[in-house]
């Protein structure tokens, strides 16, 4: 009966750090650190943002899609994939998109070291350069993950840490309907919406975003880049 308890209160213990360093939920570390995962409540703008590109397949047609829609949007790029197609980057970048740090090799951060994520971060950072000229200015930790240690080197390194407060769950396999109906339930002034463009459901993606940006104008919202949404 004590190593049953003792493993349940391990458990508790370890699902309370996680709830308190991932990104769907706000906790010490983003009080204190004054992360941002979302903006201003009185403004009626929204920001879509694309995670874990940039993808040789979904990438294109995403934009193409918010070409046609008349959309900016920002793109959380993995540095291993912008090395590997540069050519994206650049077109997300000329096509007026914002571009964010989303480490090099996607890994979870809370554990890591200070020296192994300022790696990640300045490699990434060094990969968007090479590919379209800039260098972000904001970044996002996979799967929201964050520590204080950690938190404190994004900051170091004058980086503006961004999570969400809508998580679309459109890598999840859902029909497009149902994960607009889930963002539109969820989205209110300054949120800052969760997407993926590499994970499985691709396709899933980009017809939400054709169904989800014109029932969000119809609701009144703004759309804009992270930066606009949290200034």
């Amino acid at each position: 009966m004590v190593v049953v308890l003792s493993i349940l209160a391990l458990a508790a213990l370890v699902g309370l750090l996680y709830l308190l360093c991932y990104g769907g939920y706000q906790g010490p570390v983003d009080w204190i650190m004054r992360t941002d995962s979302h903006g201003d409540r009185g403004r009626r703008r929204v920001a879509l943002t694309f995670d874990d590109g940039p993808h040789p397949v979904h990438t294109a047609p995403l934009l193409d899609a918010l070409a046609e829609l008349g959309v900016p949007a920002t793109f959380f790029v993995v540095g291993r994939d912008v090395d590997a197609n540069p050519e994206l980057v650049a077109r997300i970048a000329r096509d007026g998109h914002e571009l964010g740090n989303h480490t090099y090799r996607h890994r979870y951060l809370p554990l890591a070291r200070s020296r192994s994520v300022e790696r990640e971060l300045d490699a990434t950072d060094r990969a968007i350069a090479r590919a379209a000229g800039v260098v972000p200015r904001i970044a996002r930790p996979p799967w929201g993950g964050r520590s204080p240690r950690n938190v404190a080197v994004f900051r170091r390194l004058r980086k503006r840490l961004v999570l969400w407060d809508v998580n679309s769950y459109d890598w999840k396999g859902k029909p497009a309907a149902e994960v607009v109906r889930r963002v539109l339930a969820r989205a209110r002034g300054g949120s800052i919406i969760l997407m993926h463009e590499a994970r499985d459901g691709g396709e899933t993606t980009i017809e939400a975003v054709r169904m989800l940006v014109p029932a969000l104008r119809a609701r009144g919202f703004e759309l804009v880049t992270v930066s606009r949404a949290i200034a």
